[in-house]
């Protein structure tokens, strides 16, 4: 790739000039970086992290929007959340932090609408012995079930779709932190779990809370031709996507407070 030998290049006559390396803040120099001189595919990687940061928070802000549109009863109510926190404190990292209903909400369609049947998938290099005596055989592939979402000794009433879930369960003595979105547990696992947690978790939230503060305020959302019911996912071998041919009515509305201000300085 003409692009990596380049900066390879600029690396080289740097080293053997003594001068301080170039670094970008690219995939490619990401890469290069932790690479440490052994061969990369720059192509296959550019394009599992574009899958694993893309695909994922579309399919998320999609099945927010679905909600939305599904239950009208949840939009005034985020809405007013929405107003009160940005209206007071703007843009800032905090800010987001205090949407305690949005995280709710969106925890909750990630639970009710979780993207696959499986998660966590990993291949055995060795004989693997748990804490029980059970042996994961060499070569094995493993995965953790989605079951948790819809068990009903963990989330009473699972088929029920309620946003307030989890803002109820964060409001317990001691559960403040338990609950968030970006929160993993073995009944949780979208994001990963322990060690291996997807470290991009935070930012997506933040991304996400502040597009869906964008289409609330800004937009009134409405499925077409008299739908009620929220549009099912597709399943696509063990994976669930929402159905690309749905289609829903928009109409822009006028703001109660304006989102189209700079982030405010911590």
């Amino acid at each position: 790739m003409p692009e990596v030998n380049r900066r390879k290049e600029a690396v080289m006559k740097a080293q053997a000039s003594g001068e301080k390396l170039p670094r970008t803040s690219d995939t490619i120099g990401w890469m290069f970086e932790i690479s440490r001189g052994r061969d990369v595919n720059y192509v296959y990687g550019q394009l599992f992290l574009s899958f694993a940061a893309i695909h994922t928070t579309t399919e998320t802000i999609t099945g927010c929007v679905l909600d939305i549109t599904s239950y009208p009863e949840i939009v005034q109510p985020l809405r007013e959340e929405i107003i009160s926190v940005i209206g007071e404190n703007g843009w800032a990292k905090t800010s987001l932090y205090k949407l305690k209903l949005m995280d709710s909400f969106m925890k909750e369609s990630q639970r009710r609408h979780y993207m696959g049947i499986t998660s966590i998938h990993r291949h055995a290099d060795e004989d693997v012995k748990l804490s029980d005596g059970k042996v994961i055989k060499k070569g094995s592939r493993i995965c953790v079930t989605s079951d948790p979402f819809i068990d009903p000794k963990i989330y009473p009433e699972p088929e029920k779709y309620d946003v307030y879930r989890f803002l109820n369960l964060r409001s317990q003595p001691g559960q403040e932190n338990a609950h968030q979105f970006v929160t993993t547990s073995p009944q949780h696992m979208l994001f990963g779990h322990g060690t291996h947690a997807c470290p991009g978790r935070f930012f997506a939230s933040n991304e996400m809370k502040i597009a869906l503060c964008h289409l609330l305020l800004k937009y009134d959302w409405k499925l077409c031709d008299g739908q009620t019911e929220r549009p099912k996912n597709l399943q696509v071998d063990a994976g669930f996507l929402t159905d690309p041919t749905v289609k829903v009515m928009v109409r822009r509305r006028e703001a109660e407070i304006d989102l189209d201000v700079g982030i405010a300085e911590e």
